[in-house]
């Protein structure tokens, strides 16, 4: 089991997992957001082959529309 924290909150996960895989399990639209693992920004492109090791910390900020 690997621990890591999405948002502040703490999830536990079977075996290594990608990002795109997290974003997926989560059920999180991937439509207009930024993700970031340790403070460090992450491309979508990327997503597929980051793999979270255990602790580390995602922050996924979703955009909004203000006025």
């Amino acid at each position: 089991m690997i621990d890591i924290k999405v948002n502040n909150t703490s999830y536990q996960f079977e075996s290594q997992i990608t990002l795109d895989q997290i974003i997926k399990q989560l059920d999180i639209s991937v439509n207009g957001i930024a993700v970031a693992v340790n403070q460090n920004i992450i491309t979508k492109s990327d997503w597929s082959a980051t793999t979270p090791n255990n602790g580390d910390s995602i922050l996924i900020i979703k955009a909004t529309q203000g006025g």
